[in-house]
């Protein structure tokens, strides 16, 4: 993989959070540290990484992210710009992460990620995503310098959350086609590394969506290791292409035309998935199966979004990025069509 830069390190262990002084000597030399995370998240994680770097005598500073905004990033470079911060902590889920990269790549240091939670595939990739009012822009950005995944609390966290990352892992099985598709049909660049460990990342998932609940901890390492493979991709093709394809161009056009709704970024490329796997002619009925034993979302009243609302994003989502990413939408799917296509998977 050349030129391309990864995390030094990525640990998936149990209890691994009163280890981190010991790695951060293993990755340089850090005096300041900036944690990033949620109210709650301290509650869970926070405090006890706090007490232990406290007690190696580490300078910290911790902010409280309640959404990954424009006008928050804005607020908290303004707090940290005289605290001279030589390393920055994303703690917890998303919006989290997505904080400590974009502060990061700002003050130009270096960020370790340390999720709490599963829920999507931004553990460890190098682009984080905020918003600015209803839109949302995405930040490039470099690596985390390091993933920290603490099996025991990844485990204990709510079940929703895992099986949203596995929604999201899922979803490879058609942003990979969809690229192919455009490799095939337009001539786009396509990396077939890249793409290749964002296909065996899913099906990795798709697979032990029969077993998960026999050994759940491993289960949950599985999906850790799946998440942070699907960053990598995107690392090595320098582009989400592997792992963002139609399925997530109707999940954002969902978040647009449906901004109340409360599922999560996995649930909702989850129900994409099935029906983009429906337009791809491969097995839908296989994709609806192994949603179901995740207990993601396959039709309108699991996600709780009106059917009208649903047709309408099938139907538009072609338009809903700025550089009109080709995918199996194509040109785009006419209104009555994409209504049939839905009754017929019985989504809607």
């Amino acid at each position: 993989m050349p030129n391309t830069e990864l995390p030094r390190e990525t640990i998936i262990e149990e209890n691994i959070i009163t280890e981190i002084p010991k790695i951060l000597e293993r990755l340089g030399t850090f005096d300041s540290i900036l944690l990033v995370m949620g109210k709650k998240t301290r509650k869970i994680t926070g405090k006890k990484i706090l007490d232990t770097l406290a007690d190696k005598g580490y300078k910290l500073n911790s902010v409280y992210v309640q959404k990954a905004s424009h006008r928050i990033l804005e607020r908290i470079m303004k707090q940290t710009k005289t605290l001279n911060v030589d390393l920055v902590f994303g703690i917890g889920g998303g919006k989290n992460i997505d904080m400590a990269k974009a502060l990061a790549h700002f003050l130009n240091i270096p960020y370790i990620s340390i999720p709490t939670v599963l829920s999507h595939d931004g553990i460890a990739s190098d682009r984080s995503v905020i918003s600015r009012g209803k839109k949302k822009y995405p930040i490039l950005s470099k690596p985390p310098l390091a993933v920290i995944a603490d099996l025991e609390i990844l485990s204990q966290a709510p079940f929703r959350y895992f099986a949203s990352g596995c929604g999201d892992v899922i979803s490879k099985r058609t942003s990979v086609l969809d690229w192919q598709l455009a490799r095939d049909e337009k001539g786009e660049a396509y990396d077939e590394e890249a793409a290749d460990l964002a296909s065996v990342s899913a099906d990795l998932i798709i697979s032990n969506a029969k077993n998960y609940k026999k050994d759940f901890k491993t289960s949950v390492r599985l999906l850790t290791k799946a998440l942070i493979n699907c960053g990598f991709a995107m690392q090595i093709s320098k582009s989400s292409r592997p792992c963002s394809g139609s399925e997530h161009m109707f999940c954002h056009t969902l978040n647009f035309l449906y901004p109340k709704n409360k599922a999560l970024h996995g649930e909702k490329v989850a129900l994409g998935t099935y029906i983009m796997s429906f337009l791809h002619g491969i097995d839908h009925k296989e994709i609806r199966n192994v949603l179901k034993s995740y207990k993601l979302p396959v039709n309108n009243k699991q996600i709780k979004i009106p059917k009208t609302v649903l047709v309408k994003a099938l139907s538009t989502a072609h338009e809903i990025r700025s550089d009109k990413r080709y995918t199996i939408l194509k040109d785009g799917i006419e209104k009555n069509k994409a209504k049939k296509i839905l009754k017929k998977l019985k989504v809607i």
